[in-house]
């Protein structure tokens, strides 16, 4: 999974015990524990705030691994209020202006024959022709390349956790929040040196198949929830990623909790980010540990 990836969503409860049937449907939205903590999913517990939710999702997918269960959506669906990285969809213009250059071209990133290679890769992996490459690209930031390469490593009817998040929130008039604005998710980017950015997006372009293949594993890995294979995998195969992780992901992590502690002190959350900031040392889950709170994994 490429940075774009990682710059990276849910039912009806029937209270009934008189039949076979309607005990099947209760049981389905128990909150059952993975002793082993392989789930994307964590109950948040502690003194003085309200049970609340925290899933790690994949910000795109192959149809064929998505997988919203009842449990999930019933989670959601009853939660006072959806967390997500972004609250909401940001409006199109804005986010256009975000990832134009300022001053800049793609030339600036690129020697000329990194640049002759990457048109070449476009137009055969990608489809997109030299002039549509140049009239699309030459004054966007690479990310905006690093993107259009991840998105080619999933099917066609890939689909997004989050967007699904954020559609039952709005659906069930829930109110979503973010921990961060479209602006400063994009400015990480801007604290990479440019000839890094290049060097990123060269990678994969140099490595398209093998990561492609890898993309597969990690669909696998995740819809099964393989959590001790998900997350090495992810980080195997994106050293380039792990170099800025401070950036991407530690520092990110940090800054989101003092929202957790103050947003379910009096309401009970959903909090749905990318997989990648849930594990390890200094991941959401042990971050809230250090903060006295119980998390138990629990099936999705």
């Amino acid at each position: 999974m490429k940075l774009a990836s990682i710059v990276a969503l849910i039912l009806v409860f029937i209270i009934s015990c008189t039949s076979t049937e309607d005990v099947h449907t209760l049981n389905q939205y128990e909150d059952i524990v993975v002793n082993n903590g392989n789930s994307l999913l964590w109950k948040i517990e502690k003194e003085g705030h309200q049970t609340s939710y925290l899933f790690g999702t994949m910000h795109m997918i192959d149809e064929v691994y998505f997988n919203i269960t009842p449990h999930l959506q019933y989670i959601i669906e009853n939660s006072d209020q959806v967390i997500m990285e972004i609250g909401g969809q940001p409006n199109p213009l804005e986010a256009l202006s975000l990832i134009t250059l300022k001053g800049e071209t793609i030339n600036d990133y690129f020697t000329k024959i990194e640049l002759t290679e990457l048109v070449k890769f476009m137009d055969n992996e990608l489809g997109v022709s030299p002039k549509q490459f140049h009239m699309t690209y030459t004054k966007m930031k690479p990310f905006l390349i690093l993107q259009s390469i991840t998105q080619a490593f999933f099917s066609k009817n890939a689909k997004s956790y989050d967007l699904s998040i954020m559609k039952t929130s709005q659906d069930n008039e829930i109110p979503i929040i973010g921990f961060e604005t479209m602006e400063q998710q994009l400015g990480f980017f801007d604290l990479i040196p440019n000839k890094a950015i290049a060097s990123m997006v060269m990678t994969s372009v140099k490595n398209f198949e093998k990561e492609k293949e890898g993309t597969q594993k990690l669909m696998k890995f995740y819809s099964k929830e393989q959590v001790d294979k998900f997350i090495p995998l992810m980080k195997d195969q994106s050293p380039e990623f792990m170099a800025f992780e401070d950036i991407f992901l530690t520092n990110r992590n940090k800054a989101w909790i003092p929202t957790i502690l103050a947003e379910t002190r009096d309401k009970s959350c959903f909090i749905g980010v990318g997989a990648a900031h849930l594990f390890e040392s200094n991941g959401v889950i042990q971050l809230l540990k250090n903060e006295g709170f119980t998390l138990t994994a629990i099936t999705k």
